[in-house]
Formats: C-alpha cells, structure tokens, sequence
C-alpha cells in the first residue's frame, strides 16, 4: 500500500491506539469483503480502496491517542460516500469481529464508553504588547 503521507502522518501510524484502530479496519474490510465479494485472502479494488482512504483518515486524525470512536467523534473526517461504506461494512463485521479478534473488539468497546476530546483548535501565537 502506497499513501503519500507526511513523516509526521506516517509517525502517527506508529501510535499504538492509531495502529490497533487501523489493524481493527483492516480486519472488518477483510471480513466484510470475504462475505460479500468472494475474496479469499486479498481485498478487491473497491474495498483496498476504501481501507487505504481510512487508513489515511486515521494518520490524519488531530485527536491522536485521545481519538475517539468515530461514532462519537466531533470532527467527521469521512466523506459521505466512504461515511456510508464504512457503517455497512462495521455494521456487518463488527460482531464476527467479537468471535475472531475478541482483544480489539473489547478494546473498542471499552472506547465506546470514553468521552469524546474537544475539537482540537488551531494553536495561536500570543501577539506581545507593547
């Protein structure tokens, strides 16, 4: 997978709650696409393409380790077309993946319950007076 990404957005890959968030799309893309497309162990086009999008949504994300789960989230980073795609295929994976990865479906679950951060803000230079 190729994603011209920044070093600091490749960095934030390296996250562990990032890396565990893309490892759980990677999973659920997987599991949907062997459903519903007949793959056996690569993804199709249509579903590659939608996880590299959210993988660099993910290495895009401002909240870092403090994100929250995008049901909950304050900044809707998805497009509409990809927002759809995504809630069929967590919709559908999520509880198969409970049976096949109960780790990260638990510690999502457990996300479930954390507040949502505020809206990262801009950070502004204080302006000296004289």
């Amino acid at each position: 997978m190729s994603l011209d990404l920044s070093e600091k957005r490749l960095k934030q890959l390296q996250n562990k709650y990032i890396a565990d968030e893309v490892k759980s799309i990677r999973l659920m893309t997987e599991i949907y696409c062997h459903a519903h497309h007949g793959t056996d162990s690569e993804l199709c086009e249509e579903c590659l393409a939608f996880f590299e999008y959210a993988r660099k949504r993910l290495a895009c994300c401002p909240y870092g380790d403090k994100k929250p789960v995008c049901k909950k989230c304050k900044i809707h980073c998805f497009g509409k077309d990809f927002k759809t795609k995504a809630k069929v295929i967590m919709a559908y994976s999520g509880p198969r993946l409970m049976l096949r990865h109960p780790i990260l479906s638990f510690r999502h679950i457990a996300a479930v319950f954390r507040e949502a951060p505020e809206k990262p803000g801009r950070k502004t230079i204080p302006i000296k007076s004289e």
